[in-house]
């Protein structure tokens, strides 16, 4: 199961996906904070706390996921997942972010700079995830090619062989000619 989780946390697939829901993500907190700035008007009181209630739900939501996803790196990598400083700070970032969404606090102005912060990282992290996701492409098609490339080694080992024994009898029968035979 370990490894499936492992396979599927390195796929290029996976990457994307979250990338996708990290771009989303950061959506949804610019409209979170183009609201809560008046900067988007909306008239209706009501409409309004609708509005930021249902942002603020999907945003939890996604750093759920994102929580979830840490938590799965670090049953599978155990240790080893400390060694990847980026993949650290963005746990750290997302923790951060999670604990600052979910929990009230009484200083909204400071709380509102910590999560501006933590969601212009998750900007890095959506760069990282590309040079990831190609890194991880990159090195599905290296190995690809390297297994392609082995067995044609192998292949063109064999037609040398086979070139040699031809090459062989054919000498032989030149030679059978040349003597009469």
């Amino acid at each position: 199961v370990r490894e499936n989780i492992e396979h599927v946390l390195e796929n290029h697939k996976f990457h994307m996906i979250v990338i996708v829901f990290v771009i989303l993500d950061v959506v949804i907190v610019t409209f979170q904070l183009l609201i809560d700035h008046d900067i988007i008007k909306v008239e209706d009181h009501h409409k309004k706390e609708h509005i930021e209630h249902g942002l603020h739900s999907s945003s939890i939501a996604i750093l759920a996921m994102f929580v979830a996803e840490l938590i799965l790196k670090l049953i599978v990598f155990k240790l080893e997942f400390f060694k990847k400083y980026f993949e650290v700070f963005d746990g750290i970032v997302v923790i951060i972010s999670f604990v600052l969404d979910v929990i009230p606090t009484s200083n909204t102005a400071a709380a509102a700079e910590l999560v501006i912060l933590a969601r212009l990282w998750r900007v890095a992290r959506i760069i990282n995830g590309i040079i990831l996701s190609i890194t991880t492409a990159k090195e599905e098609e290296i190995s690809k090619l390297k297994r392609q490339n082995s067995r044609l080694e192998g292949e063109n080992e064999e037609l040398k062989e086979e070139n040699d024994r031809l090459n062989k009898k054919l000498q032989a029968l030149e030679e059978g000619d040349k003597n009469g035979i």
